[in-house]
Order: C-alpha cells, then structure tokens, then sequence
C-alpha cells in the first residue's frame, strides 16, 4: 500500500499520441533483421514479425503525423495495443524500450528555454519538469524531490491491456526515463503496488539499480 501520509493527486488521462508511436517504433526497432549473414531467412521472418508488418509501418505513420500535432488518441487503441504486445514473447523488452522512447519524446514537448533553464535553476525545477510531463503525456503523478522519488497512477489503462499488470512496465520505464532527463535521478523506480496484484492503484518509488 502507498505510504498513508502521501497525498493523492487524481490526474484525468488522455493518451497521447507519443505512447502508440514509442510502441509501435519499438516493435519494429527490436523487430528488425540485423546484418547477421543470414539474409535468405529475412523473407521469411518478415511474415513473422511483426515489427516489419507494412500496417506497423503505415501506424508509425500515421501516430507520428498525430503526435506532432500534438493530439491525443482513443484510450482504448492504447489498451489494445499495449494487449497486442503483451503476447509477445520479448512483452518486458517493448514496454522497457517505448517506455524510453515515450519519455524522450515526451521531454521533447517541453519548450527549449524550459529546458535549457533546467540547468541554470535548482534542482527542483527540473522535477517541477518532469512531474507536468509525466502527468501531461502519462497520466502519472510524480511526488518527491529527486532523492525521494515516487510516483502513482490511478488510472486502469495498463489493467485494462493487462489485468497482470505486466503493461505497467511501459509507465514504470517512461517515468524513470523522465527522472534521468530532468533530474540526478540515477537509480531504478520499483512497482510496489499494482492494480494488478490487486492494490488500489499503481505505485512506484526510488530504489538502486541493483533492484530492479
């Protein structure tokens, strides 16, 4: 159970198109052949693999269009295809490596002088930074000030994909990678509580990188 004198911040979440574009880009970067001398085996993998799909393709197009734009998609396309991943036998390796790539686009959206006053400012302000990220494009609500990092998402997207709670792993990644950009942040974010596992809501906090 999340600590009982932490105040909870309900965020009301809509999915930003950076979340389908980080996974769909990540299935395809991991689905990729490499220069293995294997070339004769690659037509056959591309029927195989997803990643190398032309509707993949096609969806990278199309979220990459949306999330320029700066929009927000359906939860429910989320759901799905946090679902779809979850049957891949490499599922923790997809949601670590989007979860990353969300982050870093996510980082992207905060306006350069913001950024560039990280370094010129306290600490905290580059918390202040990745707290509105990580609630703007993940619906997560950050809480410490660097040493003492946790975070909690109310939110049932990763429960509705996964009612295991295996999809947490995209956000659990996503928001230490936020932590790493804005922050000192060097360590891992443990899931202590999970929807999943039956708790009331998703939490993470600060542990070494040994644990995770």
């Amino acid at each position: 159970m999340p600590p009982a004198h932490r105040v909870t911040t309900r965020i009301e979440f809509r999915a930003h198109a950076i979340i389908p574009l980080a996974l769909f880009e990540a299935i395809r970067a991991l689905d990729l052949p490499t220069n293995d001398g294997l070339e004769e085996f690659h037509d056959e993998l591309v029927v195989k693999r997803l990643g190398m799909n032309r509707t993949v393709v096609a969806q990278i197009r199309r979220y990459g269009g949306l999330a320029r734009a700066d929009k927000r998609v359906d939860g429910e396309e989320v759901v799905a295809l946090l679902r779809l991943v979850a049957r891949r036998a490499d599922f923790g390796l997809v949601y670590a490596q989007a979860g990353r790539r969300a982050a870093r686009m996510a980082a992207a959206r905060v306006s350069g002088v913001l950024r560039l006053l990280r370094h010129l400012l306290p600490a905290g302000f580059g918390m202040l930074l990745a707290r509105r990220a990580a609630a703007d494009a993940f619906g997560v609500a950050l809480h410490g000030d660097g040493a003492t990092v946790a975070a909690s998402m109310d939110d049932t997207i990763a429960v509705r994909a996964t009612p295991d709670g295996a999809a947490c792993g995209f956000f659990g990644s996503a928001l230490a990678e936020l932590l790493r950009i804005f922050t000192p942040f060097d360590g891992a974010l443990l899931h202590v509580a999970c929807r999943g596992r039956g708790d009331g809501e998703c939490h993470w906090r600060a542990g070494p990188p040994e644990e995770e």
